[in-house]
């Protein structure tokens, strides 16, 4: 304690007298607490809890809590090397990405980081600060200043928390286990009909029509998709929606004399609907109907299906962000906003590349106006393709939180949750590779039936499936196909609609798909 002598007047006689004033320590933390009571605080504990927030335990080395310091930056290397580590291994965290227990176990790993790194900067505000008094008006802006860096470090925290969330959601709301109730040989007993194809996996893709105007749920898209796991070579084999007499299996078959059926194969979706007794123990008989009659028509055995309505595609697109297409040939395009708006425009759209949305690239899809059915299968074929080469991870990040509610309401699959692991791999390890054909008339028909639908060459139709799913080229017939019975219908209703103008490689395209 530093005393100085300070004159002061007696207030009788005018005596200078000598009085002791006490100042305060130069050092000392009581003193020295006391004397800068009501003055503000330094900066130091915001910039120690802001070093903090960065890398735990940083503010408290700056503080000069060496021990404590250390031991949280220790604790922090320790989470980023493992971090780091596992992002390395691609193909595991892929993996992991796509398995709910790790999916819970991640969320988990993330609150528990995140509580870290809330205390980290918490406790190196409290040991900067120490037992200061300040105003009520200073206080009021250190604690905004402190809840401000407290809300930037769980930011990205809460980010990864609601990815992982949805992620978890979409698998446990879309992928559940396969519907063995029955199998398209028809026997009742659950199982599988044949033994899936070693180390390929096959899928059929429907794309159901039941949207606005529409009674019933009609199958206008339908894809078999056989990928090769080793190499990543993905074949499409595109069926037409008007074939007819399509072979059935046993079981189905009993129900129809020719042990075909006897309409266009989009109706057949919703024959299996209305007859479930055909198909018994299925979860999905419309489904299972068309399963089966792909697999007798191909000659292959198919593990499972996706179903996809066209509102959803519409959306799906939408959510990627569209999505680019090269047009060979002039298309009339009918925009249809499938009753959420009125009617959308009518154009052409002209040879070159094409940047469309949703709707715009549904109607590209569906449009045979001036063309066909037979082209309209390629153009899908083709737009399904261009939507595969352009949703990238970074893609699919950035779109994620709009396509989990899409993918919900507009997916059904059978697709169980234990291969989707190995397929994240196989993307991850090859860059895939796609072949498509549509087995169009006329080289893959064996007629024609009344109404101008044609039936299909079975022989034909197997020996090129059989041909690219082993690496060749599918055989394209020097001539074409049978012609007996009705000649292909000249427009209007489900059968092959052959307009009066366009170019005959669009009416019936020929061999392998060839996408721009």
């Amino acid at each position: 304690m530093h005393t100085y002598a300070h004159p002061v007047a007696d207030a009788t006689d005018g005596t200078a007298v000598q009085q002791q004033v006490e100042l305060p320590p130069a050092g000392g933390s009581d003193g020295g607490r006391r004397w800068r009571k009501g003055r503000r605080p330094g900066v130091r504990p915001l910039v120690a809890a802001t070093l903090s927030s960065v890398v735990p335990g940083g503010g408290q080395l700056y503080l000069g809590r060496a021990r404590r310091g250390a031991v949280m930056v220790v604790a922090a290397v320790a989470c980023v090397a493992a971090g780091v580590a596992l992002g390395r291994d691609r193909s595991t965290l892929a993996r992991m990405a796509v398995q709910p227990r790790w999916l819970l176990t991640l969320l988990a790993a993330d609150v528990a980081l995140l509580a870290f790194r809330v205390f980290s900067v918490v406790d190196a505000y409290r040991v900067g600060a120490g037992r200061r008094e300040e105003p009520p008006h200073h206080h009021r802006a250190t604690i905004a200043g402190v809840a401000l860096l407290l809300a930037l470090t769980a930011a990205p925290h809460a980010a990864a928390g609601y990815y992982d969330l949805q992620a978890y959601d979409l698998l446990t709301s879309i992928f559940h286990s396969r519907d063995e109730g029955w199998a398209a040989s028809g026997s009742p007993a659950p199982g599988p009909a044949r033994a899936s194809v070693p180390g390929r996996l096959t899928v059929l893709l429907l794309g159901g029509d039941a949207g606005y105007g529409r009674i019933g749920r009609r199958t206008d898209t339908m894809i078999v998709a056989s990928v090769e796991v080793a190499s990543g070579r993905a074949t499409l084999f595109g069926l037409p929606r008007n074939l007819i007499r399509v072979p059935l299996p046993v079981g189905p078959a009993r129900a129809f004399d020719c042990r075909c059926f006897p309409h266009p194969l989009n109706e057949l979706y919703a024959y299996g609907e209305a007859h479930p007794e055909l198909f018994p123990g299925s979860r999905q008989p419309g489904v299972s109907a068309i399963m089966g009659a792909a697999e007798e028509l191909l000659g292959i055995p198919i593990d499972h299906y996706a179903l996809v309505d066209l509102r959803g595609f519409v959306k799906v697109v939408d959510a990627l962000g569209g999505v680019t297409v090269t047009v060979a040939e002039p298309v009339h395009v009918e925009v249809d906003r499938l009753g959420e708006a009125a009617g959308g425009p009518s154009f052409h759209l002209k040879p070159g590349r094409h940047h469309l949305d949703g709707f715009t690239a549904l109607a590209y899809a569906r449009a045979r106006k001036e063309t066909s059915d037979y082209d309209r299968m390629r153009r899908q074929r083709c737009l399904l393709r261009s939507l595969a080469r352009q949703a990238d991870a970074g893609t699919l990040l950035r779109a994620f939180p709009r396509l989990v509610p899409v993918l919900k309401r507009n997916v059904v699959t059978d697709l169980p949750l234990d291969r989707l692991p190995d397929l994240i791999e196989l993307a991850g390890q090859h860059r895939v590779r796609l072949a498509a054909i549509g087995f169009t008339p006329p080289d893959y028909s064996a007629g024609w039936a009344d109404g101008g639908y044609p039936v299909p060459d079975v022989r034909r139709i197997r020996a090129a499936a059989r041909a690219m799913l082993e690496g060749r080229p599918a055989p394209v017939p020097a001539s074409p196909g049978a012609t007996a019975g009705a000649k292909p219908a000249t427009g209007g209703g489900g059968a092959a609609a052959k307009p009066a103008t366009g170019r005959t490689d669009q009416l019936f395209p020929r061999g392998p798909d060839t996408c721009g």
